[in-house]
């Protein structure tokens, strides 16, 4: 049994539950886990809120224990397992139900049936569930937890929209390329690769704490606040920022809400980077338009464990992650989380809970 914070779905709306809950006998490809450190994200509020999408119909389940970024510390192995032993930590990797090139069709402690999410003292993962934190990392155990999730989704997204452009247009140096995007974590993740990787970058947001740690890295940044007291005063302030051409490759993972401006910022032959749906999971798309100015759209769903891999790698070698120092929920306080992001109390995309010392 595990001490849980524990979703169940009354019918009309969900609960937060705190709970012992059941956790099946480990088989021989499997981990108990001990998570230390969890990330909020946007999925675990859309499963309470049963929107965009409804997680409980489609798992066929009552109860969810929730949570799919963070880091675990192994307490046990199953007998097929050797290369990770008890002690290692690691991040949660939540590619659950691979396809057979290895990109998920569904997301452990989310989507996957019978899966659990950080949510819970102790947790059962497979052992392609987790990827070992190398030791001696200088990068904290909060900001794996953040990477965890936002990074290395950002990773596979940047790596497909990166790629799409040059195949189009090859004789474009990293230099010439921009890249915008609407601020939030994995947007800010993706706009800091493409600024590491020698592209112009730029990012629209409005929360402080995003505006400092780009103004720190030198991110171009538009103040999204204008867009809500003038719509032309906006856009004006994006191409003086951007340049008359606009974005070569736009991150948007909002959706409907902004798509137009998304359309009207991105350059010709530009790519359009999609890796979530915050807000309207539909948007008009004009195919005549899009087909004329040569767009491609891109659209990924987290990553492959190569790319999960070179991720790491990646993070290691250039400090590619976000400075943490924001306030760590305690797991007592996992409710008042839940309710500060709902209600947009929260000042920072990356928010940290912790859940075992």
């Amino acid at each position: 049994m595990a001490d849980a914070w524990v979703f169940y779905d009354n019918g009309s709306d969900v609960s937060m539950i705190r709970k012992d809950y059941e956790i099946s006998s480990l088989g021989d490809d499997e981990l108990l886990l001990k998570p230390i450190y969890g990330s909020m994200e946007g999925n675990i509020v859309h499963a309470f809120n049963k929107f965009p999408e409804d997680v409980f119909s489609l798992r066929g389940e009552k109860e969810i224990v929730m949570g799919n970024a963070g880091v675990m510390l192994v307490s046990e192995t199953g007998r097929n397992i050797s290369d990770l032993q008890k002690g290692d930590l690691c991040i949660y990797f939540c590619n659950g139900e691979p396809d057979r090139y290895g990109y998920p069709k569904k997301i452990t402690g989310y989507d996957k049936k019978s899966s659990m999410g950080v949510m819970a003292k102790t947790i059962r993962l497979n052992r392609n569930e987790v990827i070992k934190i190398p030791k001696n990392s200088s990068i904290s155990l909060p900001q794996w937890a953040i990477f965890s999730l936002k990074f290395i989704t950002a990773w596979s997204n940047w790596k497909l929209a990166y790629n799409a452009y040059h195949i189009q247009l090859p004789e474009v140096s990293d230099e010439e390329i921009s890249v915008w995007g609407w601020g939030g974590g994995v947007s800010y993740a993706e706009i800091r690769l493409a600024q590491l990787m020698g592209c112009r970058a730029g990012l629209i947001t409005s929360k402080q704490s995003i505006t400092e740690l780009c103004t720190k890295h030198g991110i171009d940044v538009l103040d999204r606040k204008i867009r809500n007291n003038s719509l032309k005063k906006f856009r004006k302030a994006f191409f003086d920022k951007a340049g008359s051409e606009g974005a070569s490759i736009f991150v948007d993972n909002i959706g409907a809400e902004t798509y137009q401006d998304t359309i009207r910022f991105l350059s010709r032959e530009g790519v359009i980077a999609t890796n979530g749906w915050k807000d309207g999971a539909v948007y008009p798309v004009i195919r005549s338009s899009e087909c004329i100015n040569r767009h491609i759209h891109v659209h990924t769903h987290y990553a492959s464990m190569p790319e999960g891999i070179e991720a790491v790698e990646f993070a290691l070698n250039h400090d590619w992650i976000p400075q943490y120092t924001g306030r760590i929920y305690d797991f007592d306080s996992l409710p008042e989380l839940m309710e500060d992001y709902r209600c947009g109390r929260l000042e920072n995309y990356f928010t940290v809970f912790q859940i075992n010392n």
